[in-house]
């Protein structure tokens, strides 16, 4: 498993944060090329950047959490018997 350090973690924000250059250039294209794209071709565009933002962001969400020793990646004993504390009596709530 890699190790990600913050540089890497803020690398990873100002990727996912093209999606708004993506959608610009996508919009400029549509709008201004010689021939518009058809229905078909708009909606696989969109349907493709919208699964690049799911990727790029569940990246995002991966290394966050791998930075920080959240979630799977938790390895400080403490952390965990408090969390394990926290989802029992979440549970017994109902």
């Amino acid at each position: 498993m890699k190790e990600y350090t913050a540089y890497d973690l803020e690398n990873a924000i100002m990727k996912a944060q093209q999606i708004e250059d993506d959608l610009q250039t996508f919009y400029k294209y549509h709008g201004d090329a010689k021939y518009p794209m058809t229905e078909d071709e708009v909606g696989n565009t969109i349907l493709g950047l919208m699964m690049i933002a799911k990727m790029r962001f569940w990246e995002l969400n991966d290394m966050h959490a791998r930075v920080f020793e959240l979630n799977e990646y938790c390895t400080d004993p403490v952390k965990l018997e408090a969390r394990d504390n926290f989802f029992k009596v979440k549970k017994g709530k109902k």
